[in-house]
């Protein structure tokens, strides 16, 4: 028989909330910039990966490729980015951060930083080390139903 957790100590739930919490202050944090924090991930990933294939985005963001070609559009149309046909291929596309999609970077890397430091500055290197171990364990976890 499964013992009983308070909801509170339920690994998921305790997750989902602070995802829920950590992304509005996220978005409180970011306003100032005029982007979400959907944006704001794509952002800095395409600083890391411009010119890669929406596919790519998709993957590197943890969002499917239908949300990644909406999010592409709101960007292109706040000329953050501008998508090119592959040249391997004409049906695909790759994304490139515009001049003020760099700049606009560079302020969400300058916000998040910040934000990053709140969030850490009560653990030890080590215990940030097992919190990035936990993360990166919980992005790939693959469960059959």
């Amino acid at each position: 028989m499964a013992i009983a957790r308070p909801t509170h100590r339920r690994l998921f739930a305790v997750f989902d909330h602070a995802y829920g919490r950590l992304s509005r202050r996220a978005g409180a944090v970011l306003a100032d910039v005029g982007v979400k924090p959907a944006q704001a991930t794509a952002l800095v990933y395409l600083g890391y990966h411009n010119g890669c294939q929406l596919s790519e985005l998709a993957e590197g963001i943890g969002a499917g490729n239908a949300a990644v070609t909406g999010l592409v559009d709101r960007m292109e149309k706040s000329e953050l980015v501008t998508r090119r046909k592959l040249q391997s291929d004409g049906r695909g596309k790759t994304v490139h951060l515009t001049a003020e999609g760099l700049v606009k970077r560079e302020q969400v890397m300058d916000r998040l930083r910040t934000l990053d430091e709140h969030l850490s500055k009560n653990f030890t290197d080590a215990e940030m080390e097992t919190i990035y171990k936990f993360l990166n364990a919980a992005s790939e976890l693959e469960v059959k139903p």
